[in-house]
Protein backbone atom coordinates (compact mmCIF):
# COMPACT_ATOMS: atom_id res chain seq x y z
CA UNK A 1 0.00 0.00 0.00
CA UNK A 2 2.83 2.40 1.03
CA UNK A 3 4.46 2.11 -2.45
CA UNK A 4 1.26 2.72 -3.94
CA UNK A 5 1.00 5.82 -2.70
CA UNK A 6 4.87 6.70 -3.31
CA UNK A 7 3.93 5.51 -6.63
CA UNK A 8 1.15 7.97 -7.27
CA UNK A 9 2.82 10.93 -5.48
CA UNK A 10 6.02 10.96 -7.15
CA UNK A 11 4.64 13.04 -10.07
CA UNK A 12 3.15 15.45 -8.15
CA UNK A 13 5.99 16.11 -6.06
CA UNK A 14 8.22 15.98 -9.28
CA UNK A 15 5.63 18.43 -10.87
CA UNK A 16 6.22 20.88 -7.66
CA UNK A 17 9.92 21.10 -7.75
CA UNK A 18 10.44 21.93 -11.05
CA UNK A 19 7.47 24.02 -11.63
CA UNK A 20 8.97 27.75 -12.24
CA UNK A 21 12.11 25.92 -13.26
CA UNK A 22 14.76 26.88 -15.90
CA UNK A 23 13.98 24.40 -18.70
CA UNK A 24 15.61 25.95 -22.05
CA UNK A 25 18.83 28.35 -21.34
CA UNK A 26 20.14 30.44 -24.90
CA UNK A 27 23.74 32.33 -25.16
CA UNK A 28 24.97 34.74 -27.23
CA UNK A 29 28.79 35.72 -26.72
CA UNK A 30 28.68 38.27 -29.24
CA UNK A 31 26.84 40.71 -27.94
CA UNK A 32 29.91 42.68 -26.63
CA UNK A 33 33.36 43.03 -25.53
CA UNK A 34 33.90 40.30 -22.27
CA UNK A 35 29.76 39.89 -22.23
CA UNK A 36 27.44 36.98 -23.01
CA UNK A 37 24.11 37.94 -23.61
CA UNK A 38 21.87 35.00 -21.51
CA UNK A 39 17.97 34.07 -22.16
CA UNK A 40 16.34 31.97 -19.56
CA UNK A 41 12.65 30.38 -20.19
CA UNK A 42 10.81 28.49 -16.90
CA UNK A 43 8.59 25.18 -17.37
CA UNK A 44 5.92 27.56 -15.39
CA UNK A 45 5.56 31.04 -14.37
CA UNK A 46 7.87 31.76 -11.52
CA UNK A 47 6.64 32.15 -7.75
CA UNK A 48 7.34 34.25 -5.04
CA UNK A 49 10.23 33.73 -2.77
CA UNK A 50 12.27 31.57 -5.60
CA UNK A 51 15.61 32.40 -6.41
CA UNK A 52 17.37 31.94 -9.86
CA UNK A 53 20.97 32.18 -9.57
CA UNK A 54 23.95 32.28 -12.68
CA UNK A 55 26.50 30.12 -11.94
CA UNK A 56 29.68 29.65 -14.05
CA UNK A 57 33.00 28.43 -14.30
CA UNK A 58 36.04 27.80 -16.92
CA UNK A 59 35.29 23.87 -17.34
CA UNK A 60 32.24 21.64 -17.48
CA UNK A 61 30.35 21.18 -14.07
CA UNK A 62 27.80 19.14 -11.99
CA UNK A 63 27.13 20.88 -8.65
CA UNK A 64 27.45 24.34 -7.80
CA UNK A 65 30.62 23.78 -5.51
CA UNK A 66 32.18 23.78 -8.92
CA UNK A 67 30.93 26.75 -10.12
CA UNK A 68 31.42 30.38 -9.38
CA UNK A 69 28.34 32.36 -8.64
CA UNK A 70 27.57 35.09 -11.30
CA UNK A 71 24.22 36.77 -11.01
CA UNK A 72 21.14 36.03 -8.85
CA UNK A 73 17.75 37.06 -9.68
CA UNK A 74 14.82 37.21 -6.96
CA UNK A 75 10.32 36.72 -7.72
CA UNK A 76 9.13 39.01 -5.32
CA UNK A 77 7.38 41.71 -3.93
CA UNK A 78 8.71 45.02 -6.56
CA UNK A 79 6.44 48.27 -5.38
CA UNK A 80 8.84 50.69 -4.83
CA UNK A 81 11.66 49.21 -6.43
CA UNK A 82 13.80 51.09 -9.22
CA UNK A 83 13.43 49.94 -12.35
CA UNK A 84 16.91 51.32 -14.60
CA UNK A 85 16.64 51.18 -17.93
CA UNK A 86 18.62 49.33 -20.58
CA UNK A 87 22.16 51.12 -20.29
CA UNK A 88 22.14 52.07 -16.95
CA UNK A 89 22.97 49.24 -15.38
CA UNK A 90 26.58 47.01 -15.73
CA UNK A 91 24.40 43.47 -16.07
CA UNK A 92 21.34 44.86 -18.33
CA UNK A 93 18.59 42.53 -17.54
CA UNK A 94 14.70 42.18 -19.02
CA UNK A 95 11.70 40.23 -18.08
CA UNK A 96 8.67 38.79 -19.84
CA UNK A 97 5.65 39.71 -17.70
CA UNK A 98 3.69 37.22 -19.76
CA UNK A 99 2.46 39.43 -22.48
CA UNK A 100 5.50 38.13 -24.50
CA UNK A 101 6.95 42.47 -24.31
CA UNK A 102 10.32 42.61 -22.63
CA UNK A 103 10.54 45.24 -19.81
CA UNK A 104 13.74 46.29 -17.78
CA UNK A 105 13.98 44.28 -14.29
CA UNK A 106 13.37 45.56 -11.21
CA UNK A 107 16.67 46.72 -8.38
CA UNK A 108 17.00 46.67 -4.73
CA UNK A 109 18.70 49.19 -3.35
CA UNK A 110 21.84 46.73 -3.06
CA UNK A 111 21.34 46.08 -7.29
CA UNK A 112 19.87 42.80 -6.70
CA UNK A 113 17.73 41.90 -9.44
CA UNK A 114 13.84 40.68 -8.72
CA UNK A 115 10.86 39.98 -11.32
CA UNK A 116 7.40 40.07 -10.16
CA UNK A 117 4.97 36.90 -9.83
CA UNK A 118 4.04 35.15 -12.73
CA UNK A 119 7.56 35.75 -15.38
CA UNK A 120 7.61 33.50 -17.76
CA UNK A 121 10.98 34.42 -18.67
CA UNK A 122 14.50 36.56 -18.33
CA UNK A 123 17.14 37.66 -19.87
CA UNK A 124 20.34 39.59 -18.87
CA UNK A 125 23.70 40.70 -20.71
CA UNK A 126 26.77 39.59 -18.06
CA UNK A 127 30.08 41.03 -18.04
CA UNK A 128 32.88 40.63 -16.92
CA UNK A 129 33.55 37.27 -19.16
CA UNK A 130 36.64 36.83 -19.93
CA UNK A 131 37.35 37.36 -24.24
CA UNK A 132 38.08 34.79 -26.40
CA UNK A 133 37.69 31.86 -23.56
CA UNK A 134 34.66 29.26 -23.45
CA UNK A 135 32.95 29.48 -20.71
CA UNK A 136 30.10 27.15 -18.95
CA UNK A 137 27.29 28.56 -17.53
CA UNK A 138 23.95 27.20 -15.54
CA UNK A 139 20.65 28.31 -13.59
CA UNK A 140 20.61 27.18 -10.14
CA UNK A 141 16.63 27.58 -9.13
CA UNK A 142 15.93 27.69 -5.38
CA UNK A 143 12.30 27.07 -4.37
CA UNK A 144 10.89 28.79 -1.10
CA UNK A 145 11.27 25.32 0.39
CA UNK A 146 14.71 25.33 -0.23
CA UNK A 147 14.60 22.92 -2.81
CA UNK A 148 17.09 23.36 -5.47
CA UNK A 149 17.02 22.49 -9.50
CA UNK A 150 20.46 22.63 -11.05
CA UNK A 151 19.21 23.58 -15.30
CA UNK A 152 21.29 21.95 -18.01
CA UNK A 153 25.06 23.35 -18.41
CA UNK A 154 25.49 25.24 -21.34
CA UNK A 155 28.77 26.65 -22.93
CA UNK A 156 29.88 29.86 -24.32
CA UNK A 157 32.22 32.28 -25.16
CA UNK A 158 32.45 36.25 -25.78
CA UNK A 159 33.91 36.80 -28.75
CA UNK A 160 33.24 40.06 -29.39
CA UNK A 161 35.70 42.32 -30.28
CA UNK A 162 37.12 45.10 -27.94
CA UNK A 163 36.12 48.47 -29.65
CA UNK A 164 39.00 51.06 -28.71
CA UNK A 165 38.28 54.84 -28.87
CA UNK A 166 39.81 57.22 -30.97
CA UNK A 167 42.53 58.58 -29.32
CA UNK A 168 41.70 62.20 -27.71
CA UNK A 169 43.30 65.11 -29.93
CA UNK A 170 45.62 66.99 -27.60
CA UNK A 171 46.33 69.65 -29.65
CA UNK A 172 44.27 72.41 -28.53
CA UNK A 173 45.03 71.77 -24.83
CA UNK A 174 48.41 71.57 -25.84
CA UNK A 175 48.00 74.55 -27.83
CA UNK A 176 46.82 76.83 -25.10
CA UNK A 177 49.02 75.97 -22.25
CA UNK A 178 51.69 76.24 -25.21
CA UNK A 179 50.35 80.19 -25.48
CA UNK A 180 49.80 80.62 -21.91
CA UNK A 181 53.56 79.57 -21.33
CA UNK A 182 54.90 81.59 -24.24
CA UNK A 183 52.96 84.52 -23.17
CA UNK A 184 53.95 84.84 -19.80
CA UNK A 185 57.53 84.32 -20.71
CA UNK A 186 56.93 87.38 -23.75
CA UNK A 187 55.35 89.42 -20.35
CA UNK A 188 58.35 88.75 -18.19
CA UNK A 189 60.88 89.60 -21.43
CA UNK A 190 59.22 92.93 -21.67
CA UNK A 191 59.07 93.90 -18.16
CA UNK A 192 62.89 92.76 -17.78
CA UNK A 193 63.11 95.03 -21.06
CA UNK A 194 61.41 98.41 -19.01
CA UNK A 195 63.47 97.49 -16.13
CA UNK A 196 66.94 97.83 -18.05
CA UNK A 197 65.22 101.14 -19.90
CA UNK A 198 64.27 103.06 -17.19
CA UNK A 199 67.31 102.27 -15.34
CA UNK A 200 66.44 99.49 -12.65
CA UNK A 201 68.87 97.47 -12.27
CA UNK A 202 68.58 96.47 -8.50
CA UNK A 203 66.03 94.13 -9.72
CA UNK A 204 68.41 92.11 -12.67
CA UNK A 205 66.76 88.78 -11.63
CA UNK A 206 63.92 89.50 -10.00
CA UNK A 207 61.72 88.20 -12.93
CA UNK A 208 63.55 85.29 -13.53
CA UNK A 209 63.18 83.93 -9.93
CA UNK A 210 59.55 84.46 -9.91
CA UNK A 211 59.25 83.20 -13.67
CA UNK A 212 59.03 79.03 -12.63
CA UNK A 213 56.40 80.19 -10.09
CA UNK A 214 54.32 82.17 -12.44
CA UNK A 215 54.63 79.27 -15.19
CA UNK A 216 53.61 76.58 -12.72
CA UNK A 217 50.56 78.68 -11.47
CA UNK A 218 49.54 79.52 -15.39
CA UNK A 219 49.82 75.88 -16.21
CA UNK A 220 48.33 73.95 -12.93
CA UNK A 221 45.88 76.83 -11.90
CA UNK A 222 44.89 79.25 -14.22
CA UNK A 223 44.48 77.08 -17.39
CA UNK A 224 42.32 74.63 -15.32
CA UNK A 225 39.82 77.03 -13.85
CA UNK A 226 40.00 79.02 -16.82
CA UNK A 227 38.94 75.34 -19.33
CA UNK A 228 36.54 74.34 -15.95
CA UNK A 229 34.35 77.81 -16.81
CA UNK A 230 34.58 76.70 -21.16
CA UNK A 231 33.52 73.25 -20.14
CA UNK A 232 30.64 74.33 -18.15
CA UNK A 233 29.26 75.61 -21.37
CA UNK A 234 29.51 72.75 -23.56
CA UNK A 235 27.66 69.12 -23.25
CA UNK A 236 30.41 67.51 -22.26
CA UNK A 237 29.66 64.08 -21.10
CA UNK A 238 31.61 60.34 -20.65
CA UNK A 239 29.65 59.63 -24.43
CA UNK A 240 30.89 61.93 -26.29
CA UNK A 241 34.36 62.49 -25.02
CA UNK A 242 36.48 65.49 -27.01
CA UNK A 243 33.30 65.74 -28.96
CA UNK A 244 31.38 68.17 -27.04
CA UNK A 245 29.65 71.53 -28.50
CA UNK A 246 28.70 74.83 -27.08
CA UNK A 247 25.54 74.56 -25.29
CA UNK A 248 25.84 78.01 -23.36
CA UNK A 249 24.13 78.48 -20.61
CA UNK A 250 22.09 75.22 -20.42
CA UNK A 251 24.41 73.46 -18.05
CA UNK A 252 23.67 76.53 -14.98
CA UNK A 253 19.84 76.08 -15.82
CA UNK A 254 20.24 72.18 -15.01
CA UNK A 255 22.16 73.48 -11.93
CA UNK A 256 19.49 75.52 -10.50
CA UNK A 257 16.21 73.66 -11.55
CA UNK A 258 18.37 70.69 -10.22
CA UNK A 259 16.09 68.34 -7.66
CA UNK A 260 17.37 69.37 -4.01
CA UNK A 261 19.92 72.38 -5.08
CA UNK A 262 18.32 74.36 -2.40
CA UNK A 263 18.48 70.87 0.50
CA UNK A 264 22.53 70.66 -0.82
CA UNK A 265 23.19 74.35 -0.86
CA UNK A 266 22.01 75.01 2.95
CA UNK A 267 23.48 71.97 4.48
CA UNK A 268 26.79 72.66 2.91
CA UNK A 269 26.13 76.31 4.51
CA UNK A 270 25.03 75.02 8.03
CA UNK A 271 28.09 71.90 7.81
CA UNK A 272 30.16 74.83 6.93
CA UNK A 273 29.21 77.16 10.09
CA UNK A 274 28.99 74.90 12.42
CA UNK A 275 31.89 73.67 11.75
CA UNK A 276 33.98 76.81 11.47
CA UNK A 277 32.54 78.39 14.51
CA UNK A 278 32.98 74.93 16.62
CA UNK A 279 37.16 74.45 15.07
CA UNK A 280 37.57 78.48 16.03
CA UNK A 281 35.44 78.60 19.43
CA UNK A 282 36.82 75.30 21.01
CA UNK A 283 40.77 75.95 19.23
CA UNK A 284 40.66 79.18 20.81
CA UNK A 285 39.55 77.94 24.05
CA UNK A 286 41.93 75.08 24.19
CA UNK A 287 45.26 77.20 23.00
CA UNK A 288 44.30 79.63 26.10
CA UNK A 289 43.81 76.91 28.27
CA UNK A 290 47.29 75.87 27.39
CA UNK A 291 48.93 78.87 27.50
CA UNK A 292 48.48 79.55 30.39
CA UNK A 293 51.51 80.74 32.99
CA UNK A 294 52.62 77.74 35.57
CA UNK A 295 50.94 74.84 33.81
CA UNK A 296 53.19 71.86 33.61
CA UNK A 297 53.19 69.49 30.59
CA UNK A 298 51.81 71.87 28.03
CA UNK A 299 53.96 70.09 25.07
CA UNK A 300 52.25 66.91 26.18
CA UNK A 301 48.89 68.46 25.95
CA UNK A 302 49.47 69.77 23.06
CA UNK A 303 50.67 66.99 20.88
CA UNK A 304 47.85 64.49 22.16
CA UNK A 305 45.97 67.20 21.15
CA UNK A 306 47.41 67.69 18.00
CA UNK A 307 47.15 63.88 17.19
CA UNK A 308 43.44 63.74 15.19
CA UNK A 309 44.88 66.30 12.82
CA UNK A 310 48.47 64.56 12.36
CA UNK A 311 47.20 61.11 11.87
CA UNK A 312 45.75 60.62 8.03
CA UNK A 313 42.47 61.54 7.95
CA UNK A 314 40.80 58.82 5.85
CA UNK A 315 42.21 56.61 9.07
CA UNK A 316 40.54 59.09 11.11
CA UNK A 317 37.23 58.84 9.32
CA UNK A 318 36.63 55.38 8.92
CA UNK A 319 37.74 54.43 12.24
CA UNK A 320 34.53 57.07 13.61
CA UNK A 321 32.45 55.09 10.74
CA UNK A 322 33.08 51.76 12.32
CA UNK A 323 32.53 53.22 15.42
CA UNK A 324 28.82 54.48 14.51
CA UNK A 325 27.96 51.34 13.07
CA UNK A 326 25.05 49.43 14.98
CA UNK A 327 27.10 46.98 16.39
CA UNK A 328 30.35 49.50 16.69
CA UNK A 329 31.99 50.80 19.71
CA UNK A 330 29.51 53.71 20.55
CA UNK A 331 26.10 51.57 20.89
CA UNK A 332 28.33 49.15 22.80
CA UNK A 333 29.21 51.91 25.81
CA UNK A 334 26.42 53.45 25.63
CA UNK A 335 23.97 50.24 25.72
CA UNK A 336 22.28 51.07 22.95
CA UNK A 337 21.23 50.03 18.68
CA UNK A 338 21.42 53.03 17.10
CA UNK A 339 22.32 53.56 13.92
CA UNK A 340 22.98 56.96 12.84
CA UNK A 341 24.00 56.70 9.78
CA UNK A 342 20.66 54.86 8.59
CA UNK A 343 18.92 58.21 9.77
CA UNK A 344 19.25 61.42 7.52
CA UNK A 345 19.61 63.69 11.10
CA UNK A 346 21.96 61.34 12.56
CA UNK A 347 23.96 60.71 9.53
CA UNK A 348 24.38 64.76 9.62
CA UNK A 349 25.05 65.08 13.22
CA UNK A 350 27.25 62.41 12.89
CA UNK A 351 29.65 63.84 10.17
CA UNK A 352 29.49 67.02 11.62
CA UNK A 353 30.87 66.26 14.55
CA UNK A 354 33.72 63.65 13.13
CA UNK A 355 34.90 66.94 11.19
CA UNK A 356 34.77 69.17 13.91
CA UNK A 357 36.83 66.54 16.05
CA UNK A 358 39.25 67.25 13.25
CA UNK A 359 39.90 70.34 12.67
CA UNK A 360 39.88 71.53 16.18
CA UNK A 361 43.78 70.99 16.70
CA UNK A 362 45.13 73.18 13.73
CA UNK A 363 43.28 75.78 15.00
CA UNK A 364 44.16 75.29 18.35
CA UNK A 365 47.53 75.25 17.54
CA UNK A 366 47.75 77.90 14.81
CA UNK A 367 45.62 80.68 17.52
CA UNK A 368 48.49 79.45 20.35
CA UNK A 369 51.04 80.68 18.27
CA UNK A 370 49.35 83.96 17.62
CA UNK A 371 49.00 83.91 21.62
CA UNK A 372 52.32 83.56 22.44
CA UNK A 373 53.51 86.25 20.02
CA UNK A 374 51.47 88.96 22.61
CA UNK A 375 53.58 90.94 24.84
CA UNK A 376 53.50 89.58 28.67
CA UNK A 377 54.16 93.15 29.64
CA UNK A 378 50.65 93.98 28.08
CA UNK A 379 49.11 91.41 30.52
CA UNK A 380 50.84 92.42 33.57
CA UNK A 381 49.85 96.54 33.16
CA UNK A 382 46.32 95.08 32.71
CA UNK A 383 46.58 92.83 36.37
CA UNK A 384 47.97 96.07 37.96
CA UNK A 385 45.21 97.60 37.17
CA UNK A 386 42.93 95.30 38.41
CA UNK A 387 41.38 93.85 35.21
CA UNK A 388 39.76 90.43 35.65
CA UNK A 389 40.67 87.50 33.29
CA UNK A 390 37.51 87.73 31.23
CA UNK A 391 37.62 91.87 30.70
CA UNK A 392 41.03 91.09 29.81
CA UNK A 393 40.19 88.13 27.34
CA UNK A 394 37.47 90.49 25.95
CA UNK A 395 39.15 94.19 25.70
CA UNK A 396 43.04 92.54 25.12
CA UNK A 397 43.49 89.14 23.83
CA UNK A 398 40.16 89.25 21.10
CA UNK A 399 41.24 92.16 19.74
CA UNK A 400 44.68 91.24 18.97
CA UNK A 401 44.32 87.70 17.89
CA UNK A 402 41.70 89.18 15.37
CA UNK A 403 45.17 89.43 12.50
CA UNK A 404 45.31 86.00 13.55
CA UNK A 405 41.48 84.84 13.76
CA UNK A 406 40.36 86.54 10.57
CA UNK A 407 42.35 85.04 7.93
CA UNK A 408 41.97 81.55 9.84
CA UNK A 409 38.31 81.92 10.14
CA UNK A 410 38.56 82.33 6.25
CA UNK A 411 40.44 79.46 5.25
CA UNK A 412 38.60 77.36 7.45
CA UNK A 413 34.66 78.41 5.68
CA UNK A 414 36.80 77.49 2.32
CA UNK A 415 38.36 74.37 3.59
CA UNK A 416 35.47 73.02 5.10
CA UNK A 417 33.14 74.55 2.14
CA UNK A 418 35.18 71.99 -0.12
CA UNK A 419 35.55 68.84 2.58
CA UNK A 420 35.19 65.73 0.56
CA UNK A 421 36.48 63.43 2.11
CA UNK A 422 34.59 62.94 5.17
CA UNK A 423 31.33 63.29 3.71
CA UNK A 424 32.67 60.72 0.78
CA UNK A 425 34.08 58.41 3.89
CA UNK A 426 31.70 58.29 6.44
CA UNK A 427 28.38 58.20 4.51
CA UNK A 428 29.09 58.70 0.71
CA UNK A 429 26.38 60.84 0.79
CA UNK A 430 23.81 59.18 2.16
CA UNK A 431 21.54 57.87 3.24
CA UNK A 432 18.52 58.85 0.76
CA UNK A 433 20.39 58.48 -2.33
CA UNK A 434 18.41 58.13 -5.86
CA UNK A 435 19.42 58.90 -9.62
CA UNK A 436 18.04 62.47 -9.59
CA UNK A 437 19.27 64.54 -6.65
CA UNK A 438 21.80 64.61 -3.56
CA UNK A 439 21.79 62.70 -0.67
CA UNK A 440 20.77 63.86 2.74
CA UNK A 441 24.47 63.98 3.70
CA UNK A 442 25.69 65.36 0.28
CA UNK A 443 27.36 68.42 0.43
CA UNK A 444 27.68 70.49 -2.74
CA UNK A 445 31.28 69.27 -3.58
CA UNK A 446 30.48 65.72 -3.03
CA UNK A 447 27.41 65.92 -4.85
CA UNK A 448 29.23 67.56 -7.77
CA UNK A 449 31.59 64.15 -7.53
CA UNK A 450 28.54 62.13 -7.99
CA UNK A 451 27.61 64.11 -11.23
CA UNK A 452 30.81 64.01 -12.53
CA UNK A 453 32.12 60.17 -11.96
CA UNK A 454 29.13 58.47 -11.50
CA UNK A 455 26.41 60.27 -13.93
CA UNK A 456 29.29 61.46 -16.41
CA UNK A 457 27.87 64.50 -16.62
CA UNK A 458 31.15 66.14 -17.20
CA UNK A 459 29.75 69.48 -18.88
CA UNK A 460 26.98 69.92 -16.09
CA UNK A 461 29.64 69.28 -13.13
CA UNK A 462 31.75 71.86 -14.45
CA UNK A 463 28.78 74.36 -14.33
CA UNK A 464 28.42 73.10 -10.56
CA UNK A 465 32.16 73.79 -10.18
CA UNK A 466 31.46 77.21 -11.47
CA UNK A 467 28.71 78.19 -9.10
CA UNK A 468 30.89 76.76 -6.02
CA UNK A 469 33.59 78.79 -7.34
CA UNK A 470 31.64 81.77 -7.66
CA UNK A 471 29.93 81.34 -3.93
CA UNK A 472 33.28 80.88 -2.35
CA UNK A 473 34.56 84.05 -4.27
CA UNK A 474 32.12 86.33 -3.27
CA UNK A 475 31.63 85.47 0.40
CA UNK A 476 35.89 86.08 0.44
CA UNK A 477 35.47 89.31 -0.89
CA UNK A 478 32.72 90.52 1.23
CA UNK A 479 34.39 89.20 4.07
CA UNK A 480 37.81 90.63 3.55
CA UNK A 481 35.84 94.05 3.23
CA UNK A 482 33.48 93.76 6.05
CA UNK A 483 36.30 92.49 8.65
CA UNK A 484 39.52 94.69 6.97
CA UNK A 485 41.38 91.69 7.40
CA UNK A 486 44.14 93.36 5.59
CA UNK A 487 44.29 95.98 8.26
CA UNK A 488 46.91 95.75 10.91
CA UNK A 489 45.38 96.39 14.54
CA UNK A 490 46.08 99.40 16.39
Amino acid sequence: MKRLLLLLLCPLLFGIVSAGSVNQIVLDGSVGYRQVDIEMAFSEPSTNGTHYEIMMNDSEFSRTDESILHSIIIVGETTGLMQPEIGEWYDDCHYDPGDGVFVPIYRESDGTAVIPNGTLSVGCTLTGIPSGQEYYFAVLTIYPNNTEVLSSVIASSSTAEDELAEPLKTSPYLFAIGSISLSLIALLFGLRWLDYRDGRTSSKGAHLYIAPALLSLAVLTFYPVIYGIWLALTNADQSQLGEHVFVGIENFVTVFSTSGFLRVTGFTLLWTLVNVVSHIGLGLLLAIALNKHGLRGKTVYRTMLLLPWAIPSYITVLVWRGMFEPAGAINDLLGTDLNLLADANGARFAVIMVNIWLGIPFMMMSISGALQALPKEMYEAAEVDGIGNFSQFRHLTLPNLRSALVPLSLLGFIWTFNMFNVIYLMTDGGPNLDFDGPGSTDILITYVYDVAFRDGAYGVAAAWSVVIFAMLVVFSWTYMKRTNATEAVT
